[in-house]
């Protein structure tokens, strides 16, 4: 079965795998990975492999006359959106978790002096 080289080649680098990191996620042996990359031929079972690794539809492997030219950039650009917001939504959830820890701090320290204070008031 025929299937666009290219554009397997192209979702692979995009998202900065070697054809033997291919390979090792699909299942496949590097040297197939090759092949499908230099010859565009693939059995089916293969096809299916690299699709699943790639998170798209089997459909959009096969060569580019049968496939809208548009399905490979939009599943590019998903990629590249989400590794520059990444950093991002980490360094906020880090953030929640110092001013969470913080706050829980300063009121353990507060409730601790209020009992050291006056042990009446507190009901432990």
């Amino acid at each position: 079965m025929k299937i666009d080289a290219n554009r397997i080649r192209t979702l692979r680098e995009a998202r900065g795998w070697s054809q033997e990191h291919l390979a090792a996620v699909t299942g496949l042996s590097p040297r197939t990975v090759q092949r499908l990359e230099a010859e565009g031929k693939a059995s089916h079972e293969s096809r299916m492999a690299v699709a699943a690794a790639l998170g798209m539809e089997p459909e959009r492997l096969l060569e580019a006359d049968t496939v809208p030219a548009q399905a490979a950039p939009a599943s590019i650009q998903n990629a590249n959106h989400l590794a520059k917001i990444l950093p991002q939504v980490m360094l906020l959830l880090l953030a929640l978790a110092w001013f969470g820890y913080n706050i829980g701090k300063d009121m353990a320290l507060r409730d601790n002096a209020r009992c050291a204070d006056s042990p009446v008031q507190c009901r432990r």
